[in-house]
């Protein structure tokens, strides 16, 4: 099976990614090229494609191709040394494809710690900055408030964690339309004098730069649109998405088993943001890549891999690069 006609994008999917597989990953792709101008690459298990694909009747659909690889990487995988362990695993099957200019861009809902290897081996980092960054929104009730980092740097720099927030400008404004995003620091409380020295040293960062920065925020102001970028370090900011979509979960089986099943479901989609869009693009490297949410179903799939074609569209990479040289030179 092979790609034909001239569609103006091709996505390499980790067909084998996420906690569903290609049960999810094939009707999300199924889904996405129906509108004829994207074309996908099944990175994975041929067989288990095949056999998925058959189910769909598209064993031979001609924006679809199926790229064999060998093994997957599994969350207990140590991302700095499955690269030399796994190598021909389906996340970097799929960064390889990109290097090889077989593709433009790659999604996985598999290992973020991989994914966020390959990506930036295969890419590597921006000009200017030695991190990439994850981020989005990840709560319903304030659904264009995205926060960076959401877990790919655990341990950062004043320099660093003020580079997230240019760079997650440039996304609010491409992904979540917002034309002056407001940014903001998570901290313990929204005065200037508390936090800890990391972040005060970044406050003073971004108060010289012309990004539109609005101060500190504390975490009980997230679900109700103070900011549209709220950044922290990867540590912070992955309990923080732990707990929203933990404590989310627990109300929502609460609620359903007093009998409000649709209420239910409305606060676990509410609070689950990630679960059910699926990801987001890895900011500050030179390349598109998504990251996606393990627990993500076929919409949310879908929804990803149309995220990568939009930013390839808006040239989401150069626009990061932009920003970040006019930010250096602000604060320099």
């Amino acid at each position: 099976m092979s790609i034909s006609g001239r569609p103006s994008m091709v996505v390499a999917l980790d067909a084998m990614g996420g906690d569903h597989g290609p049960g999810a990953t094939i009707p999300a792709a199924l889904d996405v090229v129906s509108n004829g101008d994207l074309a996908i690459a099944l990175v994975g298990d041929p067989q288990a494609i095949s056999d998925v694909l058959a189910e769909h009747s598209a064993t031979n659909h001609p924006l679809l191709q199926v790229i064999p690889s060998d093994g997957v990487v599994e969350e207990t995988d140590n991302p700095a040394m499955v690269f030399r362990s796994k190598p021909r695993a389906s996340i970097f099957v799929c960064s390889g494809l990109v290097k090889m200019g077989k593709a433009h861009a790659f999604v996985s809902m598999g290992s973020t710690g991989a994914s966020i290897a390959a990506a930036t081996v295969t890419y590597g980092t921006m000009e200017g900055i030695t991190r990439g960054c994850l981020g989005g929104a990840i709560i319903g009730f304030s659904p264009n408030t995205a926060i960076i980092d959401l877990g790919a740097n655990i341990d950062v720099r004043p320099q660093q964690l003020a580079d997230f927030g240019t760079l997650g400008s440039v996304m609010s404004r491409i992904i979540y339309g917002q034309k002056n995003p407001r940014i903001a620091l998570l901290n313990v409380g929204s005065e200037e004098t508390k936090g800890n020295t990391l972040v005060k040293e970044t406050a003073e960062l971004l108060t010289r730069s012309n990004l539109n920065y609005v101060g500190m925020i504390e975490p009980y102001d997230l679900p109700y649109d103070k900011a549209d970028v709220v950044i922290c370090d990867g540590f912070v900011g992955n309990v923080v998405l732990k707990l929203t979509e933990g404590l989310g979960k627990a109300i929502a089986d609460l609620v359903r088993d007093k009998g409000a099943g649709a209420l239910a479901d409305e606060i676990y989609s509410m609070t689950n943001q990630l679960a059910t869009y699926g990801g987001g693009p890895l900011l500050g490297v030179n390349g598109i890549a998504v990251v996606g949410h393990g627990a993500a179903g076929s919409t949310g799939i879908a929804t990803a891999i149309k995220t990568a074609k939009h930013v390839f569209d808006n040239d989401f990479v150069a626009a990061q690069q932009k920003e970040l040289d006019e930010f250096h030179t602000q604060v320099s």
